[in-house]
């Protein structure tokens, strides 16, 4: 009756059993996954293949027939170009793809529902400020300037990644509109 194992698939049932012992949540486990490997093309202001899988936008890509399919790990579109063996095809395009600890991860969340949550969802107040940033030394960057948090500056980065900056590190010119900025988000 029962299935041939191997290792493998033991391998894989146990991952799964550790995984599954906590709901997988999307703010704590899932977008930081999105950030690091998805939203160097996939993000406001730059969504390759009408594809944002920014928190406020991702809720468009999930559901029956579209890109994530609630439940249902394998069916969407998102998963299938994840796992795919063919260079041609797999997100990212670039490097090794996601690590089998990540992929699950998401699988796991797509079979529990594909849950985002209403804060996650929510739009945000203000566009991020696109600019070059430069700092006391005179290096400039370009990024967004997603928000400000105490004395850091949010900044996300061309590859997608995200920073916390000193604002004191940055020159005055860039302290300013990262002032102005704070100002108007309040």
């Amino acid at each position: 009756m029962g299935g041939v194992k191997t290792p493998i698939t033991g391998a894989l049932a146990l991952v799964f059993s550790v995984l599954s012992a906590e709901a997988v949540e999307f703010g704590k486990d899932v977008l930081p996954i999105l950030k690091s490997h998805c939203f160097k093309c996939h993000r406001d202001g730059k969504e390759k293949g009408d594809f944002n899988l920014e928190p406020h936008r991702i809720k468009e890509h999930i559901g029956a027939g579209l890109q994530i399919v609630p439940g249902r790990a394998n069916s969407g579109l998102f998963m299938k170009v994840i796992q795919s063996d063919d260079p041609e095809n797999r997100m990212p395009p670039k490097g090794a793809g996601l690590g089998e600890k990540d992929v699950n991860i998401l699988k796991l969340w797509i079979t529990q529902g594909a849950e985002v949550g209403v804060e996650e969802s929510a739009t945000p107040e203000k566009e991020p400020l696109e600019g070059v940033w430069t700092n006391k030394s005179g290096k400039k960057i370009k990024a967004s300037l997603l928000g400000v948090e105490q004395d850091k500056a949010i900044l996300r980065m061309a590859n997608g990644k995200i920073y916390k900056y000193p604002i004191a590190s940055l020159d005055v010119e860039s302290q300013r509109r990262v002032r102005e900025f704070a100002e108007k988000k309040d």
